[in-house]
Parts: structure tokens; C-alpha cells; sequence
């Protein structure tokens, strides 16, 4: 790969594991598993190994991932939260070992679980816990102390005769299994994991939701001390239980590297009988002084790592290779797998990303693969276990879809042809998802419907949808089409991030347009932006600002816009959503279903007028809206002498229209 493109692959990689680090650390909705995102992070090292220039401060490689939530208020760490680097196999583990042993004689290690939960540090002065707040990206964390305060196993103060003046506990914020399984089941799954569960209670505005929630604090680390010694690791987990710290699992001191090793096995051999998730072990240098010495890299800990526990991984054979068409037009390589089962899980397909990756594994059809399933999320091929089929895989020509010539750009391949209708029905798709429009009950099925049947050709036909013509299609019906006609007309207002985001511009994704829609705030102004203008943005890049150039300049991505305008599409900014008055000092509750109403949209109308919602009923509750099939709140709520209403009658008290 040239300099220039090792450049472009560099600013893309950049982008792409920002948006990733965001969904994982802010969003609490990562899309990628940990192995996905591993091999992403590690493309890029070995393109700034390569080229020392492309190595900037800014990097993703140079910082701890996370990012500082808007609701909460920023925290400067005193002393930073690093990350810790991965050991994945004895050979590594041999390897970091003998490293400090050129450096400390004799080193003593403890070993401890990696938990996965939510990292927070924890400041205590003179006894008195007085705040609490979240990694962030390392250097400052989001302010949650009222929230803290709420996780029942966490000390408020410290009752020992010696204590320090200041000390940061740092340790991780955990869901356990079995409460977790029965929580997910009374609320409809809203987490997928007990880390996102940990993550999300703890960034609650309302600190109550937080407090019901089953959170547990394990302490693992120190941060600042003031006027306080600590010989090493040991002593502070015997200060900690004094102090009256819960501790979960085995803490064991160690010396050498077979005691490590064995150490490691079992562990990983009780990790199903265990009520919390762990991903893997710490070993730490056990005193504090040897620590000192070793001191850190940019990123880590020279004196402590991460000894990951081994992803699953099976044998199976490659039936088939298969491509599937973006909605920028990207072909991407799908591996057909003959089925096997990995950690319970029934494994069909895995996405081989682009051509490169293939070039690299040398993979083809009736070879015989390792699938890894790391992280338990998306499948992969790790390698080819036995090369049965000798003939290098033919890329292909033309699209599946359209039948249209296909194109490299980079290491990736594009059909361009604009009437592709994969490329189309993912562009809808897209534009009626959660990060654009939002429009509920369009799903694939229902939008393929629509094609097939030439109601919509382009995304931008969805906002001239004729409800008489959506009511004739086999398998709707007038209910369910008045339903996607009143959800379509009512979401037609929309941020400028998302706007931007749901046109599918070529190598741009939410990032991006969350960075346009930051810059300039008017949606005429990024039309008429030069190359050079887009070229000086910070984080955008050539190739970026190239895509947004050309979309702009052509004439029926224009044509199509200002139809969705003409149509009703609405660009707002948050400083135009405007609130009233009329529910100011009044506390919502909801229970039930509405028919045209999603239980978020009456949850904005209620803070759009001034008004406060609240998942759960008590005597400061004013009303309790009611929907079909109310459950127990309403019995609560006479007993709590709440005003009862419907839907009907809380929308005649805020004046509601369909406009509003």
C-alpha cells in the first residue's frame, strides 16, 4: 500500500474506531465485538509502524478509549485511569515477564479478576466519600457521584482510626448474572449484556432508577493518595476488607510463571459456575515501589496487564461465498459456513470485511476454516485449517443485485450503479433507522413491499406515501397503513446530525456528520462548501471530504432532497425544539400501550411542556397516563391518590397537534 493510501486507510481507521469507541463507552451500544474492534486498532499500528508520520498525539492507538457524556458534568482525574494491554497466550505472558525482570530482581506478582463491568474511581477525604466518577477517556471522567451514592455495597465513609487524607479507590461497577437475567426479563431485554446494564444504571439522570438497580462495587486499584503509605498490593486488599470493601473471587500472590499458569487454567475452568462476568485475569507487580519504577507507557501500565481468557473457536468448512451490496454500494464478502455450534450459539455465516482480508487467509470455497466467536457477539474466520480448494477465489465482476460493473476503490469494491435496488432498500432502511429518522414498523419486509410494488423508488418517496395505495398491499391493511402513515408524518422533524446521516453519503457515518452538523449548523452552508473548506475540517480527510463533495455536486442527490422538503422533512437544531410552560412542577407516570403513540414519544411531549416523567409511582407523582392493558400501577395509584387520565385527555391538556 502506497504512502497516500496508507494515509486515506489511516483517517478512515481514525474515524471508524471513534465512532466505535463512542458506541462502547458513551452509547452503551457497541456494534462490534472486542476481536472486530482488535483487528481494526491493530490495522492501524501496523500502518503507522510502517509510515512513523501517519503516528499522530490524537490517534486512537495513543488513548484509552471513552468518551464524556453532556449530562453529566466533566471530571479531571488526578491521576490518570489507564487501560490495560492484552496477553493472549503463554508465549506473551513469558514475554511480559521476562521484561520486568530486567528491571525489578525477584518480582512477586498478585493476580486478581478482570471483571467486565464499568470502570470508576471512587475520591475519599478524611474518611468521607465525596465523589465519584467514570473513566471517560482516561484524563477525565463524567461526574457521577449522586449516583454512586446509590450502590448499596460502596462505604460512605471510612471508620479507621488511620486512614489518608485523600485516597482514589478505583475499581469496577458490575450487574451480577442471575439478578441480571431477572431484571432483563421484567424489562423486555433493555440491556444485551450485564455490562451495558452496569453502564447504563450508572449514567441515570434520575438517580432513584439507579438505586433500584442491583449494582455491585469491587475495588481493584489505586488512583491519587495523599498522607498515606501502601508497602503493595496485598496490604491493600486486606485495608480494603477493613475498610469494609466487598471483594469478589480469588487475590493470590505469586512468583513464577508455572504457578501463574496453572492459576490461570482454573480459573478459567470455574468461569461458567460464576455469578458475575469476568474476560480474563490481572497480574499485577504485588509492590507498589516496583511498580513506581516500571512507570508507564502512553496508553498502559509497564508493571500490569490483562491475561485474556480464550475466545471460542471451531472447525467448519466454507460452502459458499456470497455478496452482499451496501447502501454506499461496498460488496462485502459473506463466508456461507456449513452449521456449527460455538458456546451455544448455531453459526451460518461470517463477514470477511473486503478482499484484502481474503488475499490474507487465502480463502475459497470447500476450505476448511477456524470460526472464532470472540466476545460472544460476531462470528469470524480466524484462519484456513485445511486448504482443500488450490484455486486462488475469483472476485467478482459484476453486482449479484444489479448485474452492474463493479469497481475497486482501495481494498474495497463498489457498484455504482444508483438504481441498484439492494443498494436502495439499505439506503431506506438506513433512513428510517434509530440514528436517522426514526420511524418505527418499517421494517425490511414491509419497505421491500413498497418497492416491489413502485410506491417508493428512492428514500426520499417515503414522504409521499399515499395511504390508500399502502392500504391495497397483501399483508397490511388500512390499521396497519394509517399506523406507518401517522409515524412517517410525525417524525418528519429531525436534527441536521441525522439528516446528514440518513442521505448515506460514501464514507460517512454518524461521526461525521455529527461533526458537519456541529461546524456550521445550517444544512445550505454544507451544501455550498468548497473541497478545500471540507478539506480543513479536523477529522475529516481527503477522502471524506471528497464523498461529501461529489454527493453535493450531484444534481439528483439535490433533486431528491429538496423533494423530501417539499414533502414535509423539517431540519431543527436543539436550540429550536421549543418548551412550554403548562405542565412546569407536574410528575408523569405511564402505564399501558397506545395505539399511535410509542411510550418515548409521550415521555418528550411530557418534557417538551416543562414537565417531569418518572418510570415509577410515589406520593410525588401528579398523573398517571393510562394506555391498553394497564397493569398494577393503577391500583397503586388509587391507593397513592394519583389522578388517573388517558392518552386522549393528556393530550388535550398540552394542546397537542400533529405538528407540535
Amino acid at each position: 500500500m502506497s504512502y497516500q493510501d496508507s494515509k486515506n486507510r489511516a483517517i478512515e481507521l481514525t474515524n471508524l474506531l471513534n465512532y466505535h469507541n463512542k458506541k462502547y463507552y458513551l452509547d452503551d451500544k457497541p456494534e462490534i465485538s472486542d476481536a472486530e474492534f482488535d483487528i481494526l486498532i491493530n490495522e492501524l499500528k501496523q500502518i503507522e509502524n510502517k509510515f512513523p508520520k501517519l503516528k499522530k498525539s490524537t490517534s486512537p492507538t495513543q488513548k484509552v478509549g471513552g468518551y464524556v457524556s453532556k449530562n453529566f458534568q466533566k471530571f479531571p482525574h488526578r491521576e490518570k485511569m489507564y487501560s490495560l494491554d492484552n496477553i493472549n497466550n503463554k508465549q506473551e505472558l513469558k514475554e511480559f515477564i521476562d521484561r520486568i525482570k530486567k528491571t525489578i530482581i525477584n518480582p512477586e506478582f498478585i493476580i486478581e479478576p478482570k471483571f467486565d463491568g464499568a470502570s470508576i474511581s471512587l475520591t475519599y477525604e478524611k474518611g468521607i466519600l465525596t465523589n465519584g466518577a467514570t473513566r471517560g477517556d482516561g484524563e477525565t471522567g463524567e461526574n457521577i457521584f449522586e449516583n454512586v451514592k446509590t450502590i448499596k455495597n460502596i462505604p460512605l465513609n471510612i471508620n479507621e482510626k488511620k486512614i489518608p487524607e485523600i485516597i482514589e479507590v478505583r475499581g469496577e461497577v458490575i450487574f451480577p448474572l442471575t439478578k441480571f437475567n431477572q431484571f432483563n426479563k421484567n424489562n423486555k431485554n433493555l440491556f444485551s449484556n450485564p455490562r451495558n446494564a452496569a453502564a447504563g444504571s450508572l449514567r441515570q439522570l434520575d438517580t432513584s432508577v439507579t438505586a433500584k438497580r442491583p449494582l455491585v462495587f469491587i475495588p481493584w486499584g489505586i488512583g491519587y493518595v495523599k498522607n498515606f503509605k501502601i508497602k503493595d498490593e496485598a496490604e491493600f486488599i486486606e485495608i480494603l476488607q477493613k475498610w469494609g470493601f466487598q471483594l469478589l473471587g480469588d487475590f493470590k500472590v505469586l512468583k513464577n510463571l508455572d504457578e501463574i499458569n496453572s492459576f490461570f487454567e482454573k480459573i478459567l475452568s470455574e468461569r461458567s459456575i460464576l455469578d458475575y462476568e469476568i474476560d480474563g485475569l490481572v497480574i499485577k507487580i504485588n509492590n507498589i515501589q516496583d511498580q513506581k519504577k516500571l512507570g508507564f507507557t502512553s496508553k498502559f501500565p509497564r508493571w500490569a496487564a490483562a491475561l485474556k481468557f480464550p475466545s471460542s473457536i471451531s472447525e467448519t468448512e466454507i460452502i459458499d461465498i456470497t455478496y452482499q451490496v451496501g447502501r454506499t454500494g461496498i460488496i462485502t464478502p459473506v463466508a456461507e459456513l456449513k452449521s456449527i455450534n460455538i458456546s451455544g450459539v448455531n453459526v451460518k455465516r461470517a463477514t470477511m470485511h473486503n478482499f484484502d482480508q481474503i488475499d490474507k487467509l487465502n480463502i475459497n470455497i470447500g476450505d476448511m476454516v477456524l470460526v472464532e466467536r470472540a466476545g460472544d457477539v460476531i462470528p469470524k474466520i480466524v484462519k484456513v485449517s485445511k486448504k482443500n480448494n488450490k484455486e486462488k477465489l475469483k472476485v467478482p465482476k459484476t453486482c449479484s443485485c444489479c448485474k452492474g460493473q463493479l469497481d475497486f476503490e482501495g481494498t474495497y469494491l463498489y457498484c455504482k450503479n444508483e438504481f441498484c435496488k439492494d443498494q436502495i432498500l439499505e439506503k431506506i432502511s438506513y433512513m428510517t433507522s434509530k440514528k436517522c429518522f426514526n420511524i418505527n414498523g418499517l421494517g425490511k419486509n414491509i419497505i421491500n413491499n413498497l418497492y416491489e410494488n413502485k410506491l417508493i423508488k428512492f428514500p426520499s418517496d417515503i414522504f409521499s406515501l399515499d395511504i390508500k395505495e399502502v392500504s391495497n398491499l397483501e399483508g397490511l391493511g388500512n390499521k396497519s397503513a394509517t399506523n406507518i402513515y401517522n409515524e412517517i408524518n410525525t417524525k418528519k422533524s429531525i436534527k441536521l446530525k441525522n439528516f446528514i446521516n440518513s442521505l448515506s453519503i460514501k464514507n460517512v457515518g454518524e461521526t461525521t456528520s455529527k461533526i458537519l452538523a456541529e461546524k456550521f449548523n445550517n444544512f445550505e452552508n454544507i451544501i455550498n462548501l468548497s473541497l478545500d473548506d471540507l478539506c480543513e475540517i479536523e477529522g475529516m480527510g481527503p477522502e471524506i471530504s471528497e464523498s461529501i463533495f461529489l454527493f453535493f455536486k450531484n444534481k439528483k442527490n439535490i433533486v431528491s432532497i429538496e423533494k423530501m422538503f417539499q414533502n414535509g422533512v423539517n431540519i431543527i437544531n436543539d436550540d429550536e425544539i421549543k418548551k412550554s410552560n403548562l405542565l412546569e412542577n407536574m410528575c408523569f407516570a405511564i402505564t399501558g400501550s397506545f395505539e399511535n403513540f410509542k411510550r418515548d414519544e409521550i415521555q418528550k411531549i411530557i418534557t417538551k411542556n416543562s414537565g417531569k416523567y418518572v418510570s415509577s409511582l410515589s406520593k410525588k407523582t401528579d398523573y398517571l397516563i393510562t394506555g391498553d392493558k394497564s397493569g398494577s400501577k393503577v391500583d397503586k395509584a388509587k391507593n397513592l391518590k394519583i389522578d388517573i387520565i388517558n392518552l386522549d385527555k393528556f393530550l388535550e391538556i398540552v394542546k397537542y397537534k400533529k405538528d407540535s
